[in-house]
């Protein structure tokens, strides 16, 4: 007669105990893994944004505008081309900056921009048959231009300066700008039909004919300056702005309907402007 194995009656009862032991864990875990397996097939709440963070303000800028060709001749190398003067102005509008951390802030808003600018061209005397009928000889055209300007942009600020609540920030972003009115005072020499000298002017007149203006156009806008607070909730704001614009040409004089035969290019004229802004954030 052999002597019981004490150790394997321990370890068996050891695993006895031990299934046991989890199975009566799991059953205390499962409806809380099936509560879990609930929630996490709910949509996640999409995050909210602080209103605390958001200010509104409203402003008014006086600028003067420009518009520069890219080349001193049009692409066809039939005109000279050049800038011939700048223009006043002025920008007024809404802003709003929502500030996502202390010193970080996107910048937008909108506003409207009366620009312009004097460009001028001269028919290139080297081209063959120069001075035939139906030729534009020499333009001068002053462009009154207004957008509606949306702007995008990233806003940095630094901590406060002084005991009063002095801060200076800068901000480098995108506008988007829609073209809402288009005119011009002009002169245009030119060859009828006939290869008769004429001279047509115009006086604040609508461009006419399809896509003589831009719809729309991107510039890039670069600014800084000073905000200030008046009250804990009232702070004047002013800062100048530099825009740029790059992309399409502002625009096509050879799509021009203006009562002359005959058609000039101008190149690719780019506007710009540099505004003085005075504003409050509220």
């Amino acid at each position: 007669m052999t002597c019981p194995n004490i150790f394997g009656i321990l370890l068996r009862c050891n695993a006895v105990n031990m299934k046991t032991s989890l199975f009566l864990f799991f059953l205390a875990i499962f409806p809380g893994l099936l509560i879990a397996q609930e929630y996490s097939d709910l949509p996640t709440a999409p995050p909210r944004i602080d209103i605390k963070k958001i200010h509104f303000g409203l402003y008014i800028a006086p600028d003067i505008s420009w518009m520069h060709p890219t080349a001193s001749k049009s692409d066809d190398g039939k005109y000279y081309v050049r800038s011939d003067g700048s223009k006043a102005g002025y920008v007024w509008g809404l802003m709003l900056d929502y500030c996502f951390a202390q010193n970080y802030c996107f910048a937008t808003g909108f506003d409207l921009n009366t620009s312009g600018g004097k460009i001028a061209t001269t028919f290139n005397p080297n081209q063959v048959n120069s001075g035939g009928a139906n030729t534009v000889l020499n333009t001068d055209f002053n462009y009154n231009l207004k957008y509606l300007d949306i702007p995008f942009a990233l806003k940095l600020r630094s901590d406060q300066l002084n005991k009063d609540g002095l801060k200076i920030y800068g901000q480098i972003g995108l506008t988007l700008a829609i073209n809402v009115s288009k005119k011009a005072n002009y002169t245009v020499d030119y060859n009828d039909e006939n290869g008769n000298y004429q001279t047509l002017q115009g006086t604040n007149e609508k461009l006419t004919g399809t896509l003589a203006t831009s719809p729309l156009m991107l510039q890039m806008n670069l600014g800084g300056g000073i905000e200030y607070p008046i009250k804990p909730k009232l702070h004047f704001y002013t800062g100048l702005f530099f825009n740029n614009s790059f992309l399409p040409n502002t625009v096509s004089p050879k799509n021009y309907d203006l009562g002359y035969k005959g058609s000039f290019t101008d190149g690719y004229v780019r506007l710009n402007n540099i505004a003085l802004r005075l504003g409050l954030f509220f």
